[in-house]
């Protein structure tokens, strides 16, 4: 699952000591936000909640979000972004797009077996969040397109072939942090899915079977 490279006219400006600071102050208010979506259901979470979690006065947290849904928004973004770009860069050197995108899958299962809360949070706020599943749609799909390129997939469906990645790889995730998870699960699911999108048997469990990059 990967992501385009920025080109070098849009790299940042440095950031100065109060864009330092604001940015710190953003940080902990998601992180909070992130905690509170672990334990209890979005729907739930009051944006003053945050600010309490976060340990911030109320009209701090009105400088950064006016909403709850703002809030959430950014938790999501945050997810979907710091993880599958982290994995971005592991998957720089495979160039087989039915490789990049098992081992995305893979990925995710496992982050999801290694940190329950965080699993957690994602599951809730992916069926909130429409620019989370956006950026989460926008690896999946340059590794689906790539693989129809390549002749490895065989799918007639974008739209349909994007919803079963997502869908499977978030029931995985669901049955790792629920306890239903089966040996090597995340193989099994990412091999599953890989023979769903026309890659054949014997090929499926090859490409599934990789080791991870390090």
């Amino acid at each position: 699952m990967h992501s385009p490279i920025l080109p070098l006219e849009a790299a940042p400006e440095p950031l100065t000591r109060g864009h330092k600071k604001r940015e710190r102050t953003r940080r902990g208010l998601v992180d909070a936000a992130l905690r509170l979506v672990a334990r209890k259901e979005v729907g739930e979470i009051a944006l003053l909640e945050v600010a309490a979690e976060a340990e911030v006065s109320n009209g701090t947290i009105y400088n950064y979000f006016r909403t709850r849904d703002e809030v959430l928004e950014a938790v999501g973004i945050a997810m979907a972004a710091e993880f599958s770009d982290a994995i971005s860069v592991l998957s720089t050197d495979v160039h087989c797009g039915a490789q990049r995108l098992s081992i995305g899958v893979r990925m995710f299962v496992c982050r999801a077996a290694d940190d329950h809360e965080w699993a957690n949070a994602l599951l809730r706020i992916i069926h909130f969040d429409q620019a989370m599943r956006s950026r989460l749609a926008a690896h999946v799909l340059g590794d689906l397109r790539e693989g129809l390129r390549e002749g490895t997939f065989a799918y007639e469906d974008e739209g349909i072939a994007l919803d079963m990645v997502v869908s499977c790889t978030t029931g995985a995730m669901r049955s790792v942090v629920e306890g239903r998870a089966v040996a090597e699960h995340d193989l099994r699911v990412a091999e599953m899915i890989l023979r769903a999108l026309g890659v054949t048997p014997a090929r499926a469990k090859r490409i599934a079977g990789k080791p991870l990059p390090a």
